[in-house]
């Protein structure tokens, strides 16, 4: 029986998510001007998330899953969401370690949690099943491989 990679980014959105839930908490918490040093380390503890983990997640399926679905699959729009992803993961962590974070933390951080929740709900409910279709068992074992 081939392990399911798929089953492998389901696993990393949890995770994500998780991480997904305290950056919103610090960023409500921020906004009703609770003392900032607390949440700023939950911040930058998320950030550390965005930028290892959910970053070499996006990295994966930018290098194995999306190109073995070619053109049969809408991937270009997560390429796209990937990508801005990475540049509000920026401007977070700028906005963290510069003036004024209370205020400008957690309108990057809400952005952050909207887009990225989004992003894994199209991949869980609309990519996923329609890798695991078009790619089969063969498509799912070279994806598991290469990985």
């Amino acid at each position: 029986m081939t392990v399911d990679p798929l089953g492998r980014f389901e696993a990393e959105h949890v995770e994500a998510l998780a991480a997904l839930d305290r950056l919103e908490a610090a960023a409500v918490a921020l906004e009703g001007g609770e003392a900032p040093d607390r949440h700023l380390g939950v911040v930058r503890e998320v950030h550390a998330v965005l930028s290892g983990a959910v970053r070499e997640h996006n990295e994966n399926e930018e290098r194995v899953l999306f190109p073995l679905l070619g053109d049969d699959a809408p991937t270009a729009i997560f390429v796209e969401e990937h990508l801005t992803l990475r540049q509000l993961e920026h401007h977070l962590r700028r906005a963290a370690d510069g003036p004024d974070p209370r205020r400008r933390v957690p309108p990057l951080a809400h952005q952050i949690v909207e887009l990225l929740r989004a992003h894994i709900a199209r991949e869980n409910d609309v990519l996923f099943p329609m890798a695991r279709a078009l790619l089969g068992a063969e498509g799912l074992a070279l994806v598991a491989r290469r990985l």
